[in-house]
Formats: C-alpha cells, sequence, structure tokens
C-alpha cells in the first residue's frame, strides 16, 4: 500500500509539469540561499574570530589594573619572568605573549633632540619567537628579518611617511618609565601590512628585551597575551589565570571582555541565520502549498474514485502528503548541491565585497582590527539539515488544509465534478 501511495504520489507531480517545477525552482532558490549565504556568514565571523583572538587580543589578556584607561609607560606588570613560569604551568595554556607598549616620535636618519620631520608612531616590544608564529603579529616576517640587536620591523603606513625603506636606519625618541628622555637608532629590517591597524599605520616593532632597555623596564611587561587550547573556553583559562598569586593585583580580560563590540557583531549570525530560514519557510509554503491546493481540485473525480471503491480517507491523506513532501524534497535537494557546488568554488576563490561595489580597498579598519574585504565561504552541513527540516516540516503544515479537504469528499458528489 505505501509503495503504491508513493508511486501515484510521484506521477501526478508529473501532470502539470510548469506547475511542479515553479515549486521546485522557488523552493531549491531559497536553500541555495539559506547555504551559500549562511556559509558566507560563516566565513566572514570565522576570519574575524581568528584575527581578533589571533595577533590582537588573543583569548586572555593580562595587564596593571589601571593600564587600558590610562596606557601610562609606568602601568606595568612587574616580575614577568616569574609570572610567565606560572602561566606555562597551567594546563591549558598554549602560548604567552608579553608586551611593551609605549607612544613615540619617529624619524628617517639619526636623533636629534626633535627632528623636524619625526612622526608620531607607538614602539611595540614583543616576544619574536612567539609573535612570528601562525597568528602573530610577525608571522608574515621572514625568520632572517625579525627584529634582534636594535633592529626592527615597522609598520607599511608609517614607513610611507618616514619614507624609510627596509635595511635604512630610524631614531625614535620618548620618555622612560621614570620620565627621562629616551632616544636611539635602530635598523628597519622589514616593513609590514599587518592585520593591527595599531602595527600597520604607527607599529616599530622591536624584541621585547631592546624595548625593556630603551624604556628601563627589566623583566616588566604592559600586557601578557594568553592563547588557550580553544577561544571558547576563555572564560575558563581567565579563571585559572586569577587564582595565580603574582596576578591577584592585574586586570585578567577574555577577548569578549576586551573586545564586546565585535562580540555583538557576531551574535548577529544566530538572526541571519533565522533570516534565511524564514526565506525557505516561506519559498516552501508558497510552492508547496499552492501546487497540493490545485492539484486537490483537479483531482476531485479521481480521489471520489478512489474512496468509492473502498479507499479510507487516511489513504487520500497520505498521498497528498507524501506528494508536498516529495516535492519539497527535490526542491531542497537541488538547492542544497547546487548552494555546496558555489560554497566550495568561492572558497578556494574568496569573494571580494570591495570589488563587486567597485571600490579597490582590500580591508577595513574596525576596533583597531583590519578586517578583509575577502570572504572565503565556509560550508556547514547544518545549513543544509536546517533547509531540509524547514522544508519537510512545510511541506507537511502547507498540504494539512488541501489533504484534509481531499479525505472529506463525498464519492457520489466528487465523481460527478
Amino acid at each position: 500500500m505505501q509503495s503504491s501511495t508513493l508511486r501515484i504520489a510521484w506521477r501526478n507531480l508529473g501532470r502539470n509539469k510548469r506547475r511542479s517545477l515553479l515549486a521546485i525552482g522557488a523552493i531549491a532558490l531559497g536553500q541555495l540561499t539559506l547555504v551559500f549565504i549562511n556559509s558566507m556568514m560563516a566565513g566572514s565571523f570565522d576570519d574575524m574570530l581568528k584575527t581578533v583572538t589571533g595577533p590582537l587580543v588573543g583569548h586572555t589578556q593580562i595587564h596593571h589594573k589601571d593600564w587600558r584607561e590610562e596606557r601610562a609607560v609606568d602601568l606595568y606588570i612587574d616580575q614577568l619572568s616569574k609570572t610567565r613560569s606560572e602561566l606555562k604551568s597551567l594546563p591549558n595554556v598554549e602560548s604567552i605573549s608579553p608586551r611593551i607598549y609605549s607612544p613615540v616620535l619617529a624619524a628617517f636618519g639619526a636623533p636629534s633632540d626633535v627632528p623636524a620631520d619625526a612622526e608620531p608612531a607607538a614602539v611595540l616590544g614583543v616576544d619574536t619567537t612567539i609573535e612570528s608564529q601562525n597568528g602573530g603579529v610577525l608571522e608574515n616576517v621572514d625568520p632572517n628579518d625579525l627584529p634582534a640587536n636594535r633592529s626592527v620591523v615597522i609598520g607599511k603606513v608609517l614607513a610611507n611617511r618616514l619614507g624609510v625603506q627596509a635595511g635604512q636606519p630610524i631614531a625614535v625618541l620618548g620618555q622612560d618609565v621614570d620620565g627621562f628622555p629616551a632616544s636611539d637608532l635602530f635598523e628597519v629590517t622589514a616593513i609590514i601590512d599587518s592585520k593591527v591597524d595599531l602595527v600597520k599605520t604607527m607599529g616599530i616593532i622591536m624584541s621585547i628585551a631592546d624595548a625593556g632597555e630603551f624604556l628601563t623596564m627589566p623583566d616588566q611587561a604592559h600586557e601578557i597575551i594568553v592563547q588557550g587550547k580553544d577561544y571558547r573556553n576563555a572564560e575558563a583559562l581567565a579563571q585559572s589565570i586569577s587564582n595565580l598569586s603574582t596576578l591577584a593585583d592585574n586586570e585578567i580580560l577574555t577577548w569578549k571582555e576586551s573586545m564586546p563590540e565585535l562580540v555583538r557583531i557576531i551574535e548577529m549570525k544566530w538572526w541571519v541565520d533565522l533570516l534565511f530560514l524564514g526565506i525557505v519557510f516561506v519559498a516552501a509554503a508558497a510552492g508547496i502549498a499552492n501546487t497540493a491546493v490545485m492539484s486537490t481540485f483537479e483531482r476531485k473525480h479521481e480521489f471520489g474514485m478512489l474512496l468509492a471503491v473502498g479507499s479510507r480517507p487516511g489513504r487520500i491523506v497520505g498521498m497528498v502528503l507524501t506528494e508536498s513532501i516529495i516535492l519539497g524534497l527535490v526542491g531542497v535537494t537541488i538547492g542544497s548541491i547546487l548552494g555546496t557546488a558555489a560554497v566550495l568554488v568561492t572558497s578556494h576563490t574568496g569573494i571580494n565585497y570591495a570589488a563587486l561595489g567597485g571600490s579597490g580597498a582590500e580591508d577595513f579598519a574596525f576596533a583597531g582590527i583590519n578586517i578583509s574585504y575577502v570572504i572565503h565561504p565556509r560550508f556547514e552541513w547544518r545549513h543544509v539539515i536546517f533547509g531540509l527540516c524547514a522544508v519537510t516540516f512545510t511541506s507537511v503544515v502547507a498540504s494539512v488544509w488541501p489533504a484534509a479537504l481531499a479525505s472529506r469528499l463525498e464519492p457520489v458528489e466528487a465523481m460527478r465534478s
């Protein structure tokens, strides 16, 4: 009985091919939109998360409790060596990157009291071994060009302002932690185009040893970036760090607390998912309901004959429901295949939002990071499953009324129509 109902339902979809194809097309387009747009959003937010939890803020940050508000050079974390040893003992810590920050003036050539062509800049002292790894601020720098022994790497925009090239010297002038003038000459080994806006526009990156000597900060740092095994476990990592005695008086923040504005944007993805899931619902409901209603009225004579020869109303209901479900599944399958193919192709080539809008920009700055306009969609099976469940549910709901009408037909009256 079930196989015959399935055969009849499949055959009946071909009675009005144009109507069936239109319904299938609407459902396929909705599913394609769901899979592709949500994959684009997933890829975009994945890149954003990697950028935010990578070179900029890590999974957890440690500062002097007043440093974020005042950014004063003398608000530092003391006993850096001991602190790093204690952090390394924690089971979920992957890497520890101390940093030193200081506003300075920079000029091309030898230092003088106040060079006429000096440009505002910022010293960033880092652990070059950690920061040259994947996700660090020096990840794209050749190992031979890493800053060490009075050499520095500077940001692309700052290099253009200073008119300096790799291999040339720059003078750096600032104040140490005691308020005394500090000046020195450094060789530029490389110029980088960083995702971190501060580094790109004003950054003078030197080893933490050179920065500590320049600012009179032995065994001290303004910030410690801690990377755990998973950014989603940042709260647990921050809690374990807060239990360390050497950090009792310092501020410990997760990446969510450090970048609340980006967190709000990322949380919007859930609403975007719902929006495009709603599109699939509407497409499926409109296509299936229309097809089921029209088919029911056109086949009243057929249903009357079936009821007259002893078919139960339940079988009539089953036929209408089966037709609607088949219609929905065919549409969602086609849409899933097309959407998946589009995602797999563009995940390699990328989609440049700026180029689509006629702009030549490569990225835009937001909350201190440079976010690329090029998006690489990331395929997720859940988008296909969401559409499949939505269409199946909608198919049943949209065909309930036509199925009920068909099951309540009077056989004699239906056969006369």
